[in-house]
């Protein structure tokens, strides 16, 4: 794992444009993590962002999204939103603080800690990486931006999450890292969905499988599709194109909450568009992976479009996923949780 670490010691870092760089009006850079702790049935997701020309006070803003789904409570959490300029950003390596939150790598590790403004969550986390990060750094096209995209699949997570009700200590917690980094425009022609799930740890070696799909903003064309496939903390098979199908089932009919909630004046009505089962299969020569996942809770993030008024809407669900497949003669089969995200 020490190569692992000085990797993502010199690439997880902030890539903020530089001064007078065209299209800085439109560039966003997030921090992303969720994690499951499959013994207090807790699925977490956490997201520190910049959008905006950061390079300018006034001009761009930082945001906190917290959130925890307990199938017996629902969902707690909710979003934060600063000026930029309180962000502080050590160009070098990744060392984020805002307000009393902080993204960190330091020593090998991830840490994380979010403290909401005014709704008792308070989450502490160290994430130690358990497989190989994988770079897509290539500035691929989404509508007339592009984006680029580190994953790291699969971490080991121990911290503790303080609720309204309840407060959480977790251990060898399952998590997912990725790091997005950019210039495009909310409401332009793109859309996406991803996922991410890892076995449990006694299960399967350790694999962990991460989901993308590009499409054009109706969701009818898909540009660009991928499946990697992590065994025992290394990429064994990434599945890419026609190779791969996904298909949704039905329509999620369970509360969904939206955040932040001055949205519903702007998008009046249900939210739609999340399906209660959502299936991958891939096939390349001998290799295959199965994936059904089916969604048991959902929540929409409304970010607002950069043409005119109204919002994209960014469907957060977690749910239970059944995976079978073989890969390099290695066969595949258990049931975990999964986090997936749908653009509408």
């Amino acid at each position: 794992m020490k190569d692992i670490r000085q990797i993502l010691d010199i690439v997880d870092r902030p890539h903020l444009p530089p001064p007078g760089a065209p299209g800085r009006s439109s560039f966003k850079e997030w921090f992303h993590f969720t994690l499951t702790d499959v013994q207090h049935d807790a699925d977490i997701i956490a997201n520190v962002s910049l959008s905006g020309d950061v390079t300018r006070a006034g001009m761009a803003t930082a945001d906190v999204i917290a959130l925890c789904h307990r199938p017996s409570h629902g969902w707690s959490g909710s979003i934060d939103s600063y000026e930029a300029a309180a962000a502080s950003l050590n160009a070098e390596r990744l060392s984020l603080k805002l307000s009393g939150n902080r993204v960190e790598y330091v020593d090998g590790a991830y840490q994380l800690a979010i403290h909401l403004r005014d709704e008792e969550f308070s989450l502490t986390a160290r994430l130690v990486p358990r497989a190989s990060p994988m770079l897509i750094w290539n500035d691929t096209p989404i509508g007339s931006g592009h984006l680029n995209w580190l994953i790291v699949p699969a971490l080991s997570a121990s911290g503790r999450i303080a609720l309204t009700d309840t407060a959480i200590s977790f251990t060898d917690a399952l998590a997912y890292h990725d790091h997005n980094w950019g210039q495009w425009k909310w409401g332009d022609d793109f859309g996406w969905e991803w996922g991410t799930l890892m076995a449990p740890a006694q299960d399967a070696g350790q694999t962990a499988l991460v989901f993308d799909r590009t499409t054009d903003r109706d969701g009818r064309q898909v540009l660009e599709q991928t499946l990697g496939v992590w065994h025992n903390g290394t990429l064994a098979k990434l599945f890419t194109r026609q190779m791969i199908r996904a298909r949704r089932f039905g329509r999620f009919e369970g509360r969904i909450p939206r955040l932040p909630g001055p949205a519903r004046l702007i998008e009046w009505g249900q939210v739609l568009e999340i399906p209660i089962e959502y299936r991958i299969s891939a096939r390349d020569a001998d290799d295959w992976i199965d994936i059904d996942y089916r969604i048991d809770g959902a929540l929409q993030v409304s970010v607002p479009t950069d043409f005119g008024f109204g919002v994209v809407g960014l469907n957060e669900t977690v749910g239970n996923c059944t995976v079978r497949g073989e890969f390099g003669r290695t066969a595949v089969e258990f049931v975990t949780r999964g986090c997936f995200e749908f653009m509408a």
